[in-house]
């Protein structure tokens, strides 16, 4: 019985080592239960410039320390995977990218594809963990065709 509870503990620190769980496509929260989420503005951003109708564009995360996970979701368009991360679909197909492995990361740069019949802002959903009892709830970025800012 100890051995069974040890094993569920050790399993439970490891979460989401691999990626965000496909449950965190709901609202973007990491479920590091029984953990809840920090209080406040995360200290990450998400950043790149105006978007071109079918051609991708790099989005970058960075902000103020290391951090080991994350997830963006996109309102509409695709991701694709790029140095340590990995596609998921949320709504559509590759519409959202998380981490694949849990090493510290100052920054991270995914590629985004926005769809070709683009025209209007679109919506990056951005969730960073810093640790299993260290993350925020997502922030909402809007992404534009004619603004070389990402707002948020």
């Amino acid at each position: 019985m100890l051995s069974l509870v040890l094993l569920s503990l050790v399993a439970g620190s490891l979460a989401h080592h691999n990626g965000a769980p496909h449950q965190a496509c709901r609202d973007g929260i990491p479920n590091h239960h029984p953990v809840a989420a920090t209080g406040g503005t995360a200290p990450f951003s998400l950043s790149g410039g105006a978007y071109t109708p079918g051609a991708p564009i790099q989005l970058t995360i960075s902000g103020s320390g290391p951090f080991r996970g994350f997830m963006i979701t996109a309102s509409e368009g695709s991701f694709s995977a790029t140095g340590s991360s990995i596609v998921m679909d949320c709504d559509g197909t590759a519409d959202s990218i998380t981490h694949s492995e849990a090493s510290d990361k100052n920054s991270v740069t995914v590629t985004y594809n926005p769809p070709a019949s683009a025209a209007g802002p679109i919506s990056m959903r951005l969730s960073v963990v810093v640790n299993h009892d260290l993350y925020w709830n997502p922030t909402t970025y809007t992404l534009s065709q004619n603004a070389a800012v990402i707002t948020g």
